[in-house]
């Protein structure tokens, strides 16, 4: 027979290894809710109304109660991303985590995008160029979109990643972690110097110039975006009728966008849920924000947390 003494370091045994369980299990799902519900914005294909860096909550449960509307912000994966099903370890890792590991030979998800419904099932779309202008039609009438970008976009190079190489040893450095050169395009405010622009702290130094001109290079608004050298336009299409379970969705800033215009309808299936509101915004292109908390410690907090975009929601958007 066990002693008292016994029985009560049997009950504080019991006790530690649940205790341990709850905590495990409440920190997993808390990576869960977090990882499936927050989302980091990683192009400027919704400028301004979402910029690179923004940290977006999604509502994943909106979808389950109410149809998609046009004007939502609806989050996806890429439709272009092909799942790898050599075996159903690697298929679930992609699908439910998302970053590679590559030491245990792992690899990374689709991207999480995010773009606006301009039309649903049954709706007729149609892309014209009018007067050297693009204009989008639904259903046989002009829409007027004051969603759309109305700025011109700034090319430029910014560094991102935190180690300069691809191998340590035997090792392999996952993608994340490597320093890279990103080509972007940011909104731009002709009205307002760069050192001061309202959207992206652009230096000089990061600007792309013509190296004929040495003039910085704008993509403007409203202009035809061309498809291949033959002269068409991405932005010249249908009229189409949208099939069932798909959606007809487009960028807010078209010039930076690739969206249904390219690609066709998004189907039902690959929609995460739908764009609530901005959690918090950083002015990077960095995967995780203690990178940046790292290469500059003071910089962090002056100018690269975007202080005016903290739990801020998006406006609602009627699509007629």
């Amino acid at each position: 027979m066990k002693t008292a003494e016994q029985k009560v370091r049997a009950s504080q045994q019991k006790v530690w290894w649940w205790e341990l369980l709850k905590e495990v299990v409440t920190i997993v799902l808390l990576v869960l809710v977090v990882r499936n519900c927050m989302f980091n914005v990683p192009t400027g294909s919704a400028e301004p109304t979402i910029l690179v860096g923004d940290r977006i909550w999604g509502n994943k449960f909106a979808y389950y109660f109410d149809d998609v509307k046009p004007g939502d912000l609806v989050i996806f994966d890429d439709p272009n991303f092909i799942y790898d099903r050599s075996s159903s370890i690697q298929y679930l890792w992609q699908k439910y985590v998302g970053f590679d590991i590559p030491i245990l030979g792992l690899k990374g998800g689709p991207a999480k995008w995010v773009k606006r419904v301009i039309a649903v099932p049954g709706d007729t779309i149609e892309g014209r160029i009018e007067h050297g202008k693009t204009a989008v039609y639904l259903n046989g009438k002009k829409l007027e979109e004051p969603y759309v970008n109305r700025l011109p976009l700034v090319h430029v190079m910014r560094e991102r990643g935190l180690l300069p190489f691809k191998r340590f040893g035997p090792l392999g450095v996952p993608g994340f972690l490597q320093v890279e050169q990103r080509h972007c395009c940011y909104t731009y405010d002709p009205s307002v110097p760069f050192g001061e622009q309202p959207y992206y702290n652009i230096a000089l130094q990061e600007v792309v110039v013509n190296p004929v001109t040495h003039e910085p290079i704008f993509e403007m608004p409203g202009s035809a975006t061309l498809r291949d050298s033959s002269g068409a336009s991405v932005d010249e299409f249908g009229p189409i009728v949208v099939p069932d379970g798909k959606y007809w969705v487009m960028g807010d800033s078209r010039k930076n966008s690739a969206d249904s215009r390219m690609w066709l309808f998004l189907d039902k299936e690959l929609i995460a849920g739908r764009a609530s509101f901005i959690m918090y915004s950083l002015d990077s292109e960095e995967h995780w924000w203690g990178f940046d908390l790292l290469k500059h410690p003071i910089e962090f907090w002056t100018r690269i947390v975007r202080w005016n975009r903290i739990i801020k929601p998006f406006k609602k958007v009627e699509i007629a």
